[in-house]
C-alpha cells in the first residue's frame, strides 16, 4: 500500500517502529513527498541508509535521508 493511502491508521502497516504518534514530526503518512512510495519501498530504503552508513539514525533523519533521495 501507498504511504499516502495509509490515513494515520497507526499499527495497521509495516511502518509502526519508524513513525512517530498521528500528526508528530515524524508522520511518515502525513508527509506529502512519501505519499507515492509504498511501505515496502520505504522499509527497503530504510534498509540501504542502514547497511550503507552503518550508524544508528533516528527515525526523523531516515525520514529525511529518503525524501532528499527523491529529489
Amino acid at each position: 500500500m501507498k504511504i499516502g493511502e495509509l490515513d494515520q491508521h497507526c499499527g495497521n502497516c509495516m511502518l509502526i517502529d519508524l513513525c512517530g504518534e498521528p500528526y508528530s514530526e515524524v508522520c511518515l503518512c502525513s508527509n506529502e513527498k512519501l505519499a507515492e512510495m509504498t511501505e515496502k519501498e520505504y522499509m527497503h530504503k530504510v534498509n540501504e541508509v542502514r547497511f550503507s552508513s552503518k550508524r544508528n539514525w533516528s527515525n526523523k533523519t531516515l525520514e529525511k535521508i529518503i525524501i532528499k533521495s527523491l529529489n
